[in-house]
């Protein structure tokens, strides 16, 4: 992924965090390979939030789907919680399989993805898909 469209999904992604007066957001997008091409957090957002947007982004393109999606094979129990453990043992960028990491594509080709914390879930998701829309990148 070019560093052009990371930080422009970036800026979209503070941009609608701001417009829905959200609490502070750090927001972290990798490439298709796992690398960081853009990571911004707010004044005032907790230490924790980036490791956290940092380990949604790495959950989503290392297992190819959206963490919603990765979140509801655990709560189904299709994915037993000590895969999450052995996974969060090997992946040195962490694994936060909660909604708000989201894989970036565009024309059926994985970019990379964005994770996003700071809200609630349900929020982060929220930006993260917007902005996805908004740029032509939906997931």
């Amino acid at each position: 992924m070019q560093f052009e469209i990371a930080k422009a999904l970036g800026e979209a992604a503070l941009s609608q965090a701001d417009q829905h007066q959200l609490p502070p957001l750090a927001i972290v997008i990798l490439d298709a390979g796992g690398l960081i091409k853009f990571a911004a957090t707010q004044d005032g957002a907790g230490s924790l939030r980036h490791p956290i947007a940092l380990a949604k982004a790495n959950a989503a393109i290392g297992m190819g789907m959206s963490t919603r999606q990765l979140y509801a094979l655990f709560e189904q129990g299709v994915l037993p919680d000590r895969f999450a453990t052995s996974i969060s043992t090997v992946s040195t960028q962490g694994f936060a399989p909660q909604p708000g990491g989201e894989l970036i594509r565009k024309a059926g080709v994985t970019l990379g993805s964005i994770g996003i914390s700071g809200a609630s879930s349900d929020q982060d998701e929220a930006v993260a898909i917007e902005s996805l829309r908004n740029l032509g990148l939906a997931s």
